[in-house]
């Protein structure tokens, strides 16, 4: 009993600690280069530099809150007529449909836009507000200077970006 009793705490304690470590939320800019968390309600510019064979890291430029909400069905544009190069733009915010007259009209949704001359693929680690822990999410990829949006269903409080690379073709 004893031994199960230790196993369940080492468990919790040490998943307590995995989700700590993805709160690495940047707060002087620009950052070093290394893996970030980001809040809901956040306008991001991350710049990417390659490591070596279409694997890249990045650095966070700066980050501004964002407190508007995003209307999916009116689309309105956000991002900057003249983007710099090898930057990544990210808006991290709640959106709706519908004008957002129903609870399941609202969602949280990643706007991002790759200002790379590449396709990137990326790995993101999500925590609902109903949950302690990150879980890694689906993403789809990040063609260059297109807007790609991520959306789910429920509210999300950070993400985690991580792991970005030349898309295979």
């Amino acid at each position: 009993m004893k031994k199960i009793l230790l196993i369940f705490t080492i468990f919790i304690f040490g998943s307590k600690l995995i989700s700590q470590d993805h709160k690495n939320i940047p707060t002087k800019f620009p950052t070093d280069y290394g893996i970030f968390t980001f809040p809901i309600g956040s306008k991001i510019t991350l710049e990417l530099k390659e490591i070596k064979d279409g694997k890249y890291e990045y650095r966070v430029l700066n980050i501004e809150p964002y407190k508007e909400y995003y209307s999916l069905t009116k689309s309105p544009k956000l991002f900057s007529k003249n983007p710099k190069d090898n930057t990544i733009e990210i808006f991290f915010m709640g959106a709706y449909y519908n004008d957002g007259k129903e609870d399941k009209d609202w969602k949280t949704l990643l706007n991002l836009r790759n200002n790379l001359k590449i396709p990137l693929s990326y790995k993101a680690d999500i925590k609902y507000y109903f949950k302690d822990e990150f879980e890694n999410t689906s993403i789809s990829g990040a063609f260059p200077t297109t807007s790609t949006n991520e959306i789910w269903q429920h509210k999300i409080d950070f993400i985690t970006l991580y792991n970005f690379e030349q898309l295979k073709k």
